[in-house]
């Protein structure tokens, strides 16, 4: 085990121990994920707080542009992403996919406490991403309806009234969007005895139309 597959799976003592030997909380792997990336993915709020202390780069991006802000909204983590946003972390960053905001990723999972925090520290609520698809249209999108009519209640619009401006590319037997999704390769998958893959490719937007 290594400090990045220590920090994914939230081992604080492990983390310590290979700062005290030497190792450097801002050192990336293959694919740009840093120590602290993977402990806000999978919610560590405490081993979060240590690499700050230590030094790690809160608005340190991954490959696909994914900080450890970012990541923290995806998966909900209220905690991690208040404190990252208390740090430094940029609010309305946006990954290389699409031009995704944090704001974007909450309102797709359905994460209305999340939403409520990046509204209330200045999340652009309005913000578009590549293919003019606000926040608001992407949790319409993924079937998220309570983050999505929470966002209008802020003042969000966007509500779709087609796909053909998006990333769904294709629809699940009851025609339900099915959301091609970026690489969620985490360092804890060794350890979880998980095979690893070569992350794959997003889906190519540029093939879908608009025609009327």
């Amino acid at each position: 085990m290594n400090l990045l597959r220590a920090s994914a799976k939230g081992d604080l003592a492990a983390v310590k121990k290979f700062v005290a030997e030497g190792a450097n909380v801002n050192d990336a792997d293959g694919i740009g994920r840093t120590p602290i990336i993977e402990a806000a993915w999978g919610g560590h709020a405490d081993l979060v707080k240590y690499l700050v202390e230590k030094g790690a780069n809160i608005n340190a991006a991954d490959n696909a542009g994914y900080t450890a802000l970012m990541r923290a909204c995806e998966g909900g983590h209220a905690q991690v992403m208040t404190y990252l946003i208390n740090k430094g972390a940029l609010v309305n960053v946006r990954g290389k996919v699409r031009g995704t905001t944090p704001l974007m990723l909450a309102a797709e999972q359905g994460h209305i406490k999340v939403l409520e925090v990046l509204i209330a520290h200045g999340a652009k609520l309005n913000a578009v991403d590549q293919f003019e698809e606000s926040a608001c249209a992407r949790a319409y999108h993924m079937n998220q309806t309570k983050a999505a009519q929470y966002l209008e209640s802020k003042g969000g619009r966007g509500k779709p009234e087609r796909s053909s401006l998006s990333h769904y590319s294709s629809r699940d037997k009851e025609g339900r969007p099915v959301k091609t999704l970026l690489p969620q390769w985490s360092a804890a998958a060794e350890d979880a005895n998980l095979e690893e893959t070569e992350p794959a490719e997003p889906a190519a937007d540029s093939e879908e139309t608009n025609e009327e």
